[in-house]
């Protein structure tokens, strides 16, 4: 089967292609970089054309802006912004005029090592899923900027004693607590968003997982179910509370999405992509993204 033209990166290949370099600091699982300059022909490089990001990622800009699209969405970057890039965003990037940024990768194993909560984190990455280029107050840009560069100083010390770890840990942690208080602020002041209890926050994390690895196989509620220990009508209850789209409705955008990135960037025919989204034709394939867009595949691929 033809491969789809979205490249995919992990944070360790991601560091086969562009080494750190020796502002950069790798720790553990985590890449923080900084850039002073930010050129269009290097670190730029690979966000020329649509690539999907298997990491949590946050980008911070302090001078300057980047025109970026995200999973057929689009927005600008600019000075004392930051954009949150959730695990299998598809993203694109372009150089409007120099910038400056700080930019953070880590994989989930890190979260992980270093006592995170993956739930709360999940939670707040998907919620700004939709909008994930946040302008920060000056508060809010001191408080992050400055943890930065405490994790800077302490981790490039290269200290090996007894409690270099611990330090680093609490750094990391006390970084990524504050990133989560900006996003809970602005989850906060949106009117439409309905907190969710912590045992259907799990629930929905765990979902969330599984749908991401296995849309393209598994458009079944009840395999979902199934992978969660719940009835497919309660599954579908449990998401509807919480976030407000049935088990049904999750699947469907998933599905959706990745059949308009590859109408969109990819050098498949329709029934190749029909084929890799595990349809059992093009007609049915095409019958499925007509009822979703209101568009069928062809009149989505002539309108880009």
């Amino acid at each position: 089967m033809n491969k789809k033209d979205i490249s995919s990166v992990s944070l360790d290949s991601l560091m086969k292609i562009y080494p750190p370099q020796p502002e950069d600091l790798y720790y553990d699982g985590c890449i923080l970089g900084r850039k002073k300059t930010l050129e269009t022909e290097t670190a730029m490089d690979l966000f020329r054309f649509p690539t999907r990001i298997n990491a949590f990622g946050i980008l911070f800009c302090s001078k300057g802006s980047i025109s970026v699209a995200f999973d057929l969405r689009h927005c600008v970057i600019r000075r004392h912004t930051m954009f949150v890039c959730c695990p299998g965003m598809i993203v694109q990037a372009e150089l409007e005029e120099d910038a400056s940024v700080h930019f953070i990768l880590c994989e989930e194993e890190f979260i992980k090592r270093v006592h995170l909560d993956q739930n709360l984190l999940l939670q707040q990455f998907m919620a700004v899923r939709e909008n994930p280029c946040l302008t920060l107050n000056d508060t809010e840009w001191d408080e992050i900027t400055r943890l930065l560069e405490e994790v800077f100083i302490e981790g490039c010390s290269k200290r090996e004693d007894a409690l270099s770890i611990k330090i680093m840990y609490s750094l990391f942690q006390a970084l990524a607590y504050r990133i989560c208080r900006v996003l809970e602020t602005r989850m906060n002041n949106d009117t439409e968003n309905v907190a969710p209890l912590s045992r259907n926050t799990v629930y929905f994390n765990t979902f969330i997982e599984e749908l991401a690895k296995n849309y393209t196989r598994e458009r079944s509620v009840g395999f979902y179910a199934e992978q969660l220990h719940l009835t497919p009508k309660y599954l579908t209850t449990l998401l509807r509370t919480t976030t407000g789209r049935t088990a049904t409705e999750w699947i469907d955008e998933y599905v959706v999405l990745e059949a308009k990135n590859l109408l969109k960037y990819s050098t498949m025919n329709i029934q190749e992509i029909a084929y890799y989204l595990n349809f059992p034709n093009q007609s049915f394939f095409g019958k499925y993204f007509k009822q979703h867009t209101g568009m069928t595949p062809t009149a989505y691929r002539a309108s880009k």
